[in-house]
């Protein structure tokens, strides 16, 4: 009976995850960032011919797309392209709709991304089954923000997840046969969230890391590996479609933004190498910020082998080497607030003080939920 009950308190939440959700994606206008709209929109309006200037043009709007650059991955625009034609042939021909199609299918890919990062450590990080943890995880604000995005992080980050489920859930297999294809499977999805999002490969590199180091096997390394690069060369591939000549997009990354002589990424700012820690606290919703940070300080001091301490602490370190830095760099580390704030609260012992805060902290989280549901993100 008790199970039961345990399961329609999460159906009640996982419903109103969903719900905020559509809204988000339904009043959403604007963009976060401008590569949201500048690099991933306008490529795809591009490739409908209602954009002829985004190859070679001078006005700075779009230098990554200039010819001798060519930085950017065409396959999230070359996704967006046929599907708006899919749009058309049922009739739809206005670009706000499209777009707003485009968030809709987003936010609900994004949801059943984070619905399944639930169900795979819950175990883990919601030992105590209370309305607290349920409503800080599905009524989270950052998620229906996110997902709603066009952004590059979103489609990232929501490949990421998936992936990194079904292969810790695989990894984790103790009696029963690993299932080869899902493992190649999910591998593949890694390594498209690296097309996509190149920055992601300071994530997946600790991933791997970890799972060499904890969950060795002859078979399974060179099963990522190659779904890995077969990824990234199916990244090239659609790059190439596009382009009508081969260049290696990722080299083309790293060169305009990380290499001494050609590198631009310094140009935007420079930030110190504590930038992340006091930024998040700052921007992301502060006091729930707070114990986010804190609490993802305690799990890594108290679960060094963890999976997603590796993830977490080691794309931390590394997005923090950068000179210049954004507190969107940091979303592949806040995807997994949540976990961290209710970790906390799992270890607080102090009852009324611990209550006292959990309303601090949905208070914040109601706050920055009902401005990124309503308005506009940037």
């Amino acid at each position: 009976m008790s199970s039961k009950l345990g399961m329609n308190k999460i159906s009640f939440y996982i419903i109103l995850g969903l719900i905020l959700h559509l809204i988000s994606a339904y009043f959403t206008y604007g963009f976060y960032s401008d590569d949201e709209h500048f690099q991933i929109l306008e490529p795809a309006a591009y490739l409908l011919g209602l954009n002829d200037v985004i190859i070679e043009d001078t006005s700075g709007y779009y230098w990554e797309w200039r010819l001798h650059i060519r930085m950017r991955p065409w396959l999230q625009p070359y996704i967006y392209y046929h599907f708006i034609n899919l749009l058309k042939l049922f009739g739809i021909q206005d670009p706000f709709s499209w777009t707003l199609i485009i968030r809709l299918v987003s936010s609900i890919i994004g949801f059943a991304s984070i619905t399944y990062l639930f169900f795979t450590f819950k175990h883990i990080f919601f030992k105590t089954k209370n309305h607290f943890n349920y409503f800080i995880f599905f009524g989270f604000w950052f998620y229906p923000f996110l997902h709603s995005r066009t952004s590059a992080e979103n489609l990232s980050i929501t490949l990421f997840i998936f992936s990194f489920c079904i292969l810790y859930k695989q990894l984790q297999l103790k009696q029963v046969k690993l299932n080869y294809f899902v493992f190649f499977t999910a591998s593949f999805l890694m390594g498209l969230s690296m097309v996509t999002k190149f920055n992601l490969v300071f994530t997946t590199i600790p991933f791997f890391i970890w799972m060499t180091v904890f969950h060795f096997n002859i078979i399974r390394i060179p099963i990522y590996g190659i779904s890995v690069i077969l990824a990234l060369s199916f990244g090239l591939f659609i790059d190439y479609i596009n382009w009508g000549s081969y260049k290696n997009t990722y080299l083309q990354f790293y060169k305009f933004n990380l290499d001494e002589t050609w590198g631009r990424l310094s140009d935007y700012g420079i930030e110190p190498w504590w930038y992340f820690f006091t930024e998040t606290i700052a921007q992301l919703a502060p006091i729930l910020s707070i114990f986010f940070v804190i609490g993802i300080l305690i799990f890594w001091i108290k679960h060094p082998t963890n999976s997603i301490t590796w993830i977490t602490f080691v794309t931390v370190i590394f997005i923090s080497m950068f000179s210049h830095k954004e507190i969107r760099y940091i979303f592949p580390v806040y995807i997994f607030a949540p976990f961290f704030i209710s970790y906390f609260f799992e270890k607080f012992n102090y009852k009324y003080i611990s209550n006292f805060l959990k309303i601090f902290i949905i208070i914040s989280n109601l706050l920055f939920l009902s401005l990124t549901l309503f308005f506009p993100p940037n």
